[in-house]
């Protein structure tokens, strides 16, 4: 417990501003090269990926919570309720974090809640199905937007000794609907990736800690929109990521919120690219 309290009180706070400078770094990297991107729609920003997230253009940040329950029904089948809840800032410059720099108000927010179960097919492949339902609020313009979304997820553990590959493959559809401007969006995907870990560890804060490498792909059966401000809205049919991360040997929190790795990728696709940090398994 008091190992936890440290963490949270003093490598928490360093973990953000490791991250600041990651994406204000990465972000004056991306800005030599001249791409015409957007960021993503806020209302899809828990399914675009957990933690920080960056992008050109509006210079959207948002930050995923991932809370979550896990539980057992009574027939034994472990089951998750999800609750996260992401706020997202416009503009706002995350190279100022570090000197104490803080966003003057929240943009959006959205809380999606849903039940994701666990069906073990054997010690290799475990098959997950999810459903969500929730809401967002953008608070720039006072409107809100219903979310939804359903899909599963296939994870099997491939034969690699220290370097303990994991396969995933998931199926999923989001949509969103605001009955303000009666505007319906919705996109649907398929992915496929690998998590890699390198056939070594080390030691940090009495944690063993593995390093590893993923790489993944979506392919969007419903094309996923990305608004632009000036009404010309990009349009993305498929998207890559590669990434690294640090996997912790125990998840460090609490029941209700705990992560065991974190890392950054680089997704690219169709006149899109973002830098975003990872607070969970990437794929």
């Amino acid at each position: 417990m008091k190992l936890l309290t440290f963490f949270y009180k003093y490598h928490l706070r360093l973990a953000l501003v490791v991250a600041a400078l990651v994406l204000y770094s990465l972000d004056s990297l991306a800005s030599d090269t001249k791409i015409d991107t957007e960021p993503a729609n806020y209302a899809f920003s828990n399914y675009l990926g957990s933690g920080l997230y960056h992008t050109s253009g509006q210079q959207a940040s948002v930050f995923n919570i991932p809370f979550s329950y896990q539980l057992e029904s009574e027939s034994g089948i472990p089951f998750r309720v999800r609750l996260p809840v992401s706020v997202g800032f416009f503009d706002f410059d995350v190279s100022g974090i570090p000197d104490g720099a803080v966003p003057e108000s929240i943009d959006t927010i959205s809380f999606v809640p849903g039940i994701e179960f666990d069906y073990p097919i054997n010690n290799r492949i475990n098959v997950t199905p999810y459903f969500d339902l929730g809401a967002a609020r953008n608070l720039s313009n006072q409107t809100d937007t219903a979310i939804y979304s359903s899909g599963i997820s296939l994870y099997y553990k491939l034969d690699g000794g220290e370097y303990d590959p994991l396969w995933v493959n998931r199926m999923y559809y989001a949509g969103h609907y605001t009955d303000d401007t009666a505007k319906r969006e919705e996109y649907a995907a398929f992915q496929t990736g690998i998590d890699v870990g390198l056939p070594y560890t080390f030691n940090l804060a009495g944690l063993s800690i593995q390093p590893t490498m993923f790489a993944t792909t979506y392919w969007y059966f419903l094309a996923l929109e990305f608004d632009a401000p000036g009404g010309r809205d990009v349009s993305v049919s498929n998207s890559y990521e590669l990434g690294l991360t640090l996997k912790s040997e125990k998840k460090l929190g609490y029941s209700f919120l705990s992560i065991d790795r974190v890392g950054v990728g680089y997704r690219f696709g169709d006149n899109f690219y973002a830098w975003h940090l990872l607070f969970d398994l990437p794929i």
